[in-house]
């Protein structure tokens, strides 16, 4: 079933045609599209996905995506300084931090800082999927 999620409808080649129907209360409706349009989906999208046990995660906002892009800013920052860093000699880096175990554990965080950033930046632009309705399997 995970395959399944993976693809995303326009990747299907049967059309959804059928409408199926259910009644809610006004307010469970406002309820329901707000949280396909927090996922970036549409209603009938969000539903499918759901009804196929898939979580849709939350889009990010315009003020989150400002903070999310200057947090790549500062990563590519890292990396400019830590390459800079490594260009340096033997000499220079223990003139600049005087003791080279410092600087060998100051280099490994950084790379694990910048290494958990990209994770971060890609699991935020991941865009959701719904499953392919060919097959009922729990996930």
């Amino acid at each position: 079933m995970k395959e399944n999620i993976e693809k995303s409808s326009t990747t299907t080649s049967e059309t959804r045609s059928v409408f199926i129907g259910a009644k809610v209360t006004p307010k469970q409706k406002e309820y329901i599209k707000s949280q396909a349009a927090q996922c970036g989906m549409t209603v009938s999208d969000y539903l499918l996905a759901r009804a196929y046990n898939y979580h849709p995660k939350a889009r990010l906002t315009k003020e989150e995506a400002a903070l999310l892009q200057n947090l790549d800013n500062c990563r590519s920052d890292l990396i400019k300084y830590t390459s800079a860093l490594h260009g340096m000699s033997t000499k220079q880096r223990m003139a600049m931090f005087n003791q080279i175990p410092f600087m060998v554990g100051w280099l490994k965080e950084l790379g694990n800082v910048a290494e958990s950033v990209c994770q971060f930046l890609n699991a935020a632009k991941e865009l959701n999927k719904i499953p392919s309705n060919d097959k009922s399997e729990e996930i």
